[in-house]
């Protein structure tokens, strides 16, 4: 069963919780009496709220989001001027995977009259690493949170928070649920959210995701472009699909840790709402022994996120 689940999807669905050996009896859930769609329909409200509790838990929004920020310096943490002229921006989210647009403007001057930084003029500090011969995040929380802009666009011209920066910016891992059926040799995907997938910059290359799919079968894809930016659209994709998928079924790029911690969330979310005793294994090197109970549930879950928070 596929359900759509809402504006964008969640890190994990019903239909990979069975995956995870969490030792939850999921058909308990609301009730062994509910319906199979009340069931699936219950277990995806987990889903849901174990996805804000991963993004809780990290201080940021893990999936990819595009958003401009505005900054003001130079003399600060945030926007600091280096000895070689250049100026590192510390920006709010991470990993940041792609910068669009960046302006800047005399603080004092308001309505502001902004100046564009030429494109080029400005590289992400720390890129995420990637897996090697993909354009895939490699599962861990690499990358970093901070631009670096050429010089002459920023300085002490106009003293302590002479300046104001807008920056557009993508950052997180893209994440989506498909929307329409897709048949093998489709070389598009109808999902919920663009964001994140297409390349960067023209000609470049896409993000590399998994259709995690366990009833139709798991795929690679490669994104080569998106109808849009971000919101619901089309993916174009670098070869045809080798099989079909129904609507539901999430098409990521997101860590594998990042979806277990998510895991471990709906299974404390069920002990709460009352499944059946959970046994399952802890994490670290005691990982023979077993727990129960919501609360160590939810703090494996926590020790699982912890390298992806964001600490600024």
């Amino acid at each position: 069963m596929a359900l759509m689940t809402g504006p964008v999807s969640p890190y994990v669905t019903p239909e990979l919780l069975s995956v995870f050996p969490t030792g939850v009896s999921w058909t308990t859930i609301p009730d062994q009496r509910a319906s199979d769609q009340e069931k699936y329909a219950a277990q995806i409200i987990i889903c849901t709220q174990a996805t804000a509790m991963a993004d809780a838990c990290t201080n940021q929004v893990l999936r990819s989001t595009l958003q401009t920020e505005t900054l003001y310096g130079p003399g600060n943490f945030r926007v600091n001027q280096l000895p070689n002229g250049t100026t590192r921006l510390l920006l709010s989210q991470w990993p940041i995977t792609a910068v669009t647009a960046i302006q800047v403007a005399n603080a004092a001057s308001m309505p502001y009259q902004w100046v564009p930084v030429v494109a080029g003029s400005w590289a992400v500090e720390r890129p995420s690493l990637l897996l090697p011969g993909t354009s895939a995040a490699a599962d861990s929380g690499t990358g970093g949170q901070s631009v670096i802009i050429g010089p002459g666009y920023v300085g002490w011209l106009l003293g302590r928070g002479g300046y104001v920066i807008e920056t557009t910016y993508a950052s997180g891992w893209p994440h989506a649920g498909i929307t329409q059926a897709a048949a093998a040799g489709d070389e598009i995907l109808h999902v919920d959210d663009c964001t994140g997938w297409a390349p960067s910059t023209p000609g470049g290359q896409g993000c590399s995701g998994v259709i995690q799919d366990n009833a139709g079968g798991q795929e690679a894809i490669t994104c080569l472009a998106s109808s849009v930016a971000t919101g619901p659209g089309i993916l174009t994709l670098s070869a045809a699909l080798t099989y079909a998928h129904d609507p539901g079924v999430l098409v990521t790029s997101m860590p594998g840790q990042v979806q277990w911690g998510t895991v471990l969330f709906c299974a404390s979310i069920a002990m709460t709402r009352g499944s059946t005793a959970t046994t399952i294994q802890t994490i670290g090197p005691r990982s023979q022994q077993t727990a129960s109970g919501a609360d160590s549930l939810a703090a494996q879950a926590k020790a699982m996120l912890a390298p992806f928070a964001r600490v600024i």
